[in-house]
Formats: structure tokens, sequence, C-alpha cells
């Protein structure tokens, strides 16, 4: 390929991996879910206060729901928002933003460690326009920062070795050290990510810088400090025990259950075989195993409504066998870079297998690198084999339906993520909770209580976040009924409005404004202003007949005695 051509398609997917993820960055997916709203308050709040929705002053951790929020994010929210103002954009834009950036890095970083320049533009070109990556990086998740940390970490890295740049294991280093403060679950897998660089540079007789080798160690035990003093406090591991396997009780307790089970049986039989120590093993086991599910990453994807969109996989249908392919060529061909990408999967997936709710994209995330290196090299395997087909008919009928079926498959996705996604889950990414918010704004003048009722699952950052609440009214006003034994935490009111399970015997009185749902408002009592969710399409079979209508829910109605 001419060296013009090469640069050409280059610049052309680094246009492509960023126009995917900023067109309609603020608009798809509808909605703005508890998270980015929690986030985004936050950052808004250090902006005007310094303080986050707690009153801490520029804390390393947010406490937010009681789910402590890594910083990363939230400060790299701030300058977004002073650009773009308090927007669904905004929040969004770091994800963005660093997804396009790690697509970038993600070139340079295979092609320094491949030596193989076709390999590194294939494999960006299947990463600009990923399933996976594109879900992540068009909403506010902290995994999207984390990724670019990697690789960009990592090229620095290979880069201090094989170029003797200056400052480049300082600086790689530094990324394997931000990715600490990004997302809870690199807390464990950045330190093996980066050893894992560092071995196998060892392996190869690379030497590593010791100058700068030594001065690195010294600035990184200083930048860790932060993280080790509160390791095992509020915000360190603590708020992780819900998370992991074996210290939820939602895992453990169907353990239990299973041991009650065998309590008539020999007391030798039971401590042997069904000890808790063996159980969570085997429940460890079982969730590497559930990470080779070809349903979850190629076919239909994770069934949590706000890490997939239901009908395609992580990648596509059409990468599996690439990726079955490429792997093998490589391992047959004893590319030695094939094992780095390997252990790299390998350390993701016995990391994220430490937690609960399985096969989990966000946690998993990081398997995105090496699957598309090596479905990369599987097509560079397919090409070459319609090239060396001597009948010409042969040749072009095999490249029309390769292509045909990628086109079908990359088709498919576009339009089911930006038409059919953003209606079907519509209510797990809130998307009422705007309108909803600017209502209540207009009209609060009007009324001398505001009542939430909590069955209709409202969440108080959505009305902080659309309404541009005062950060230091909220932090003034707002009361807190004391943690529950998860450490999460569920405000009581502030201001003029209250959360609580609504008694409307008691709680419709004059002056007062009740948020519910169409289920829980009394017959006799008229609503003032509905909230429906967008028109979705039922189909279900009846024998052999099927039948099909559109529906629509509600999220909110609302109801006051004036």
């Amino acid at each position: 390929m001419k060296k013009y051509i090469y640069t050409l398609l280059l610049v052309v997917i680094f246009a492509l991996a960023f126009f995917l993820r900023f067109y309609q960055l603020g608009h798809v997916p509808y909605g703005f879910y508890q998270d980015e709203s929690a986030i985004g308050y936050n950052a808004y709040s250090i902006l005007q206060t310094g303080r986050d929705e707690y009153g801490k002053l520029l804390p390393l951790y947010f406490k937010s729901f009681g789910d402590y929020k890594l910083p990363v994010y939230i400060y790299s929210t701030v300058p977004a928002i002073v650009l773009f103002g308090m927007t669904e954009f905004a929040v969004r834009f770091p994800s963005a933003f660093f997804g396009f950036l790690s697509v970038v890095m993600t070139y340079f970083f295979v092609k320094e460690l491949t030596k193989n320049k076709h390999v590194a533009l294939l494999t960006t070109f299947l990463l600009a326009i990923n399933p996976w990556s594109l879900h992540y990086n068009r909403a506010t998740f902290e995994v999207s920062i984390c990724l670019f940390f990697f690789v960009t970490g990592s090229w620095l890295i290979l880069k201090a070795v094989s170029s003797k740049w200056k400052g480049a294991f300082f600086a790689g280093t530094l990324c394997f050290i931000l990715s600490l403060y990004a997302y809870n679950l690199t807390r464990l897998l950045s330190p093996l990510l980066y050893l894992l660089i560092l071995a196998y540079l060892l392996w190869q007789n690379e030497k590593l810088p010791k100058k700068e080798g030594i001065l690195t160690a010294i600035a990184a035990l200083l930048s860790l400090v932060p993280f080790v003093m509160t390791l095992f406090g509020h915000g360190g591991v603590s708020s992780a025990s819900g998370t992991l396997f074996y210290s939820s009780a939602v895992v453990q307790a169907p353990l239990i259950e299973l041991r009650e089970y065998y309590a008539t049986l020999p007391s030798i039989f039971t401590k042997l075989f069904f000890n808790m120590p063996l159980l969570n093993l085997w429940e460890y086991i079982n969730n590497i195993a559930s990470y080779f599910s070809v349903s979850f990453f190629f076919v239909s994807g994770s069934t949590h409504g706000n890490h997939g969109i239901g009908n395609v996989g992580e990648f596509y249908l059409f990468e599996l066998p690439l990726f079955i392919l490429g792997l093998t060529v490589l391992i047959k061909a004893k590319k030695q870079w094939v094992y780095l990408f390997i252990l790299w999967a390998v350390l993701t997936i016995l990391v994220a297998s430490l937690t609960r709710d399985i096969p989990q994209a966000t946690r998993s995330f990081f398997l995105v690198i090496p699957v598309e290196v090596f479905s990369a090299v599987g097509v560079l395997e397919v090409g070459k084999w319609i090239r060396r087909q001597k009948n010409d008919v042969i040749k072009y009928v095999a490249a029309l339906a390769v292509v045909a079926f990628m086109l079908f498959n990359i088709v498919y996705y576009f339009t089911s993520y930006y038409v059919r996604f953003p209606i079907l889950y519509a209510s797990d990414w809130r998307l009422e909770d705007k309108p909803l918010s600017l209502y209540l704004e207009q009209h609060q003048g009007e009324y001398s209580k505001i009542i939430f009722d909590n069955k209709a699952g409202f969440i108080y950052t959505s009305l902080l976040f659309y309404t541009k609440y005062s950060p230091l009214e909220f932090q003034k006003t707002v009361q807190r009924a004391p943690d529950d034994d998860e450490g999460f935490s569920q405000v009581i009111s502030f201001g003029k409005y209250e959360f609580k399970d609504v008694d409307f015997t008691k709680d419709y009185q004059p002056g007062t404004l009740i948020v519910t749902t169409t289920d829980r408002k009394p017959a006799g009592i008229p609503p003032i202003a509905s909230f429906p969710y967008p028109v979705r399409q039922v189909a279900f079979a009846v024998k052999q007949d099927i039948v099909s209508y559109p529906v629509q829910d509600f999220a909110y109605v609302v109801v006051a005695k004036k």
C-alpha cells in the first residue's frame, strides 16, 4: 500500500472515530441516567463552591449516593461544564473525548508493539466502529478514561525502551497511577497490567531506563500516598465490598442456602465438599467461565439496561470467526507479542470475575483491545485467502459475501442504536426526568411543598442537575436518612422538596404538589401533568398468530391541590 494512501486511510479512520463518538452526543442515548446526573452535579458543585454535594472541600472520593465515585472523571467534567455549560453533552464530553483519543493511541501502541502497520490500521478501524467502545464512549463511563490511560501508558513505556524517549517511562507510569483514581476495578487491574508490560519488556531482554526508573519510582510512591492512606477507609476497599462476589450478600446467600440442603449429610462430607472457601472458589471458576460467552460478546451483549442495546453483542458477529482465526494464526506463527495481549485478556477476566453480576460489560471493558487486535489479524488472513484464489468468480463472490455480511452487521447495529435503543431503553436512561425537572422549576413558586413519591423512583440528582440548583443552598438544606447497611444514602428533603412514601390521605393537601406514578395515583384525583415515555412496539405470539400493537408507558404523573 502506497504511503499516502495509508496515511489518508488513517486520517479517515480517526475522523470516523471522532464523528461516531460526538454525533448527537447530548441526545443519544435519550435521557441521563443517575450516575451521569450525579457526576455532572458534583462537578458543577466543585466549580461553584470547591466542594461536593456533601460540602467536602476538593474531595479525593465523592460519596454521592454512597458508592464513593472516584475523582478523575468528575474533575475532568469541570472544564467541560465551563466550556459547554450545564448540559448532557458537557458531562459526556470527557468519555467521548478520551474514547476518541483511545482509538488514536491504540494505533500507535499496536504499531509499536507488533511492528506491523497493517495490523495497527485494521485494529484502529475495528475499535473506531466497535459497539462496546461506542456505547461506553457516548455516555458517562469512567472506563473510557481508564482505557486511554492503559493504552497510552503502555505505548509510552514501550517508546521509553525502543526509542529512548526521555520522560516517557515516567509519563507512562503516571498514566497507570492515574487510572487507580479513575475506576474502582482498576485499583487491582492497573498494577497488574503495568507489571505485565514491564515483564514483557524484560522477557524481550529490553533494558528499562535506570536513572529515570529511580525518579519514576520516587514520584510514583509520592503519588500513591493518597491512594494508600484511603485504601481501607470510605471510598477505598469498603466501597467495593458489595461488588466483590465473596463479600456480597446477594451472592453469598444462595451458597448458604445450598449448604442448608446438605445439613443432614455426614458433617465430614459437608466440610470436605461444601465448605464456604471451596464454594466461593467454585463460584469464582463459574464467573471466569461466564466470560467465554459467545452470546454476550458477539450476539446479544449485556442485558443491563445501561450497558448495552439488547440485540447486538459487544463485538460484531462477523468478528467471531475473525477473532478465532487471528488468534490461531498468531499462536502458530509464534509471534511473541501475542502473549502480551493474551495475558492482558486473562488478567482482565480474572479481575472482573471477582465481582458479581457477571459477565459484566463495564468491568470487562478492557478486553476490547486484545479482541480487536486478534480480529484485525483475522481480517488480514481472510484478505490473503481471497487474493490467493485463482478463479476470479470465486474470488469476487467470496469478497462480496464477506463485505455484505460485515456491512449488514454494521448497518444493523447503528440502526438499532439510533432508532430502537433510545425508545426501548428510555426508562433505564431516565428520559422523563428532564421534562419533569423543568416543569417543576417553572411551577415551583405556586406550591409551598413538592413531594416525590419514593415508589416513583425519581432520583434527586436529576432535579439538581437540570435546574442548576444552587450547590450552597443544597448543602445547607439537605436532610439525609442514616446510611444503610451497604453505605448508601437516601435524601429525605432539601429546600421545598421532599422524598417519602406518599400517603395521599395525609399528604394530598392544599399548596402541595405530588410526583407519583399512574398506578399509585388514587382514581379520583386527576393529574395536572403527565410524562410519558416514547411509544414502543410490542409483538408476541398467541399460538401461530402474531399480535402487534403500540404501547406508551408513563414515567410520572403530577397531582396537586392548590
